[in-house]
This record gives C-alpha cells, structure tokens and sequence, in this order.
C-alpha cells in the first residue's frame, strides 16, 4: 500500500553569512525525530550557527515513513551534499537507558536496553559515551534508516539527542540548585525529563503523551519519587511548545518555577536565527557541543 504523506520545511533560516563561508571548515549537526528531520550549519571557528532548517511530516509513527520521507529531503535538499569537515547524525526516535559506567560491559549492551525498553523489529543497538557524566547512554535506532544516513552521509558519528543534552544542561545557571532543577524537553509526541540537584543527575527518562496534564503528572510524580518539592524545584521547559500550547498551560498552572529552558550560551547566533525562541531547537543547537 502507497504511504500518503505531506512533507515541507517548517523552518527555513539562514543569511549571507552561508554564501561566504567555507563549508568545508563547517559541522552539519542533523537530528532526526518522529516525524522531523532538521539540521543546523555550524562553524566551530566562530562557533556560529550559519543556517537551519526543519522539516515536519506525516505520518509520525512508521519507521518506513520516516525513511521515505527523509529520502525526499535528499531529493530537493542540495545542501545535504556540500563536502562539511564532518556530519554528525543525531537520533530522538526512542528511548534508551543510562547504565552506569562501571557496571557497563558493550557485549551486554543490548540486555542493558531491554530491560527496560521493548526489543523493536530491525533495531541498531547503540550507545554513547557522555563526557563529565559517568553513565553510558544505552539506545536503538531503526536499522535501515541509520543505514541509508550513514550511506547518503558517508559518515560514521551517531549519537542520541539526550545524550547531547545532557552536556548542555551543566551550561544552565540554576544547574547547581540545591532545591533540584528538572528540565523538560518536549516533542511531537513524547517529552524527556532530566532532574539534578545540586549539579548531580538523578535521572533521565522519556514518556509519551497525550495531553499536557500526562507531562505535568509525570513529572511531579518523578520528583516526589526522588523526595523533591515540586514547588521548590525550577523547571525548564524547552522543544517544540508554544505558549498557546496545551503542555505549557497545564505546567504553567501547576509549577511554581517554571522557565524556559535559557538559549545556549557561548555560541553566535545569526540574527533570523535570534528572531526564533532559543527553546524551540535547545537539542538541535546542543549537537555542536558533541563535535
């Protein structure tokens, strides 16, 4: 059966600054999610962001879709084929499992990630190594679409979208409260909440959701598991949300300290770029920490 699809650019971002540059002394950070797949343009001299774009498509949930779909961004997408110094290929299609360091043995890592998450049909099991956490983030991507990237890509550096946000987080100012900080990072149909207190990870975990009551429940129920006051905690919201969105009412209604999640700091941004919340592409923009 003919798989019926729309496919567009939902964001389109970039300026003169791309035309003088030379691409080939650039990072091409590209994110692949459940139904997106989006990519900045990154100069690490300047550590500039030169240009973004994100497509959106439907539907969200087949593996195969999500394949046909990306390879009609290969079609229209002639800045895909541009010689960059490198490509880094980032995946937020699943959840993984973070195994401490110490306990874990890579002969073992797919019994690590069935654990706790169910074995899935034509799964690459993967794992990342997260400098300054000592945890290895434990994770599966559908074979053939890794497979067509790492072809089309002709490159071999794969890593999970939390496992770059977990070196972006220690960049936040309330990073160290003493009272715990939770960020949530919202997409199209799942969000992921990490929780510190005091600089130290507590957890990171991804649930789906419904409506914006399932992210709020899930989230001060996780804090009450780990003996924190949901109306002492700060929580940084960032992803795909608006303020008009339901996940954002529902928070805004029940968490006392809610924020924003703050736009990367240490990084140019081109001003079309600045005209776009900094929340909004939080673990798109977290990649060029990875490179």
């Amino acid at each position: 059966m003919a798989v019926a699809y729309n496919i567009h650019p939902a964001f389109t971002v970039d300026d003169e600054t791309l035309l003088e540059t030379d691409l080939t002394s650039c990072h091409l950070l590209v994110l692949v999610g459940s139904g997106t797949f989006s990519y900045v343009v990154f100069d690490p001299a300047v550590k500039k962001f030169l240009a973004l774009k994100s497509y959106h498509f439907v539907p969200q949930k087949l593996a195969m879709a999500d394949l046909e779909m990306i390879e009609e961004v290969f079609d229209t997408d002639k800045l895909l084929f541009t010689a960059f110094k490198s490509i880094l290929l980032a995946f937020d299609t699943g959840g993984g499992v973070l195994v401490p360091e110490v306990y874990y043995m890579p002969s073992m890592k797919k019994d690590f990630l069935h654990i706790t998450q169910p074995e899935k049909m034509q799964e690459a099991v993967l794992s990342d190594l997260i400098p300054g956490v000592p945890m290895v983030n434990v994770y599966s991507v559908d074979k053939d679409l890794l497979g067509f990237l790492r072809k089309e890509f002709s490159t071999d550096l794969v890593i999970h979208a939390n496992s770059a946000l977990l070196q972006s987080y220690p960049l936040d100012f309330d990073f160290h409260a003493q009272e715990g900080v939770a960020f949530v990072e919202v997409q199209q149909h799942t969000f992921t909440v990490t929780i510190y207190v005091g600089g130290k990870l507590q957890i990171q975990q991804e649930s789906e959701y419904q409506t914006g009551l399932d992210v709020v429940y899930t989230l001060v129920n996780t804090l009450r598991q780990l003996g924190l006051n949901e109306q002492l905690v700060k929580v940084k919201l960032g992803g795909a949300v608006a303020t008009d969105a339901g996940v954002y009412q529902e928070m805004y209604k029940f968490i006392s300290h809610l924020e924003w999640v703050q736009r990367l700091p240490g990084f140019n941004y081109i001003t079309k770029m600045q005209e776009i919340p900094g929340y909004y592409f939080h673990n798109l923009y977290a990649l060029a920490l990875c490179v």
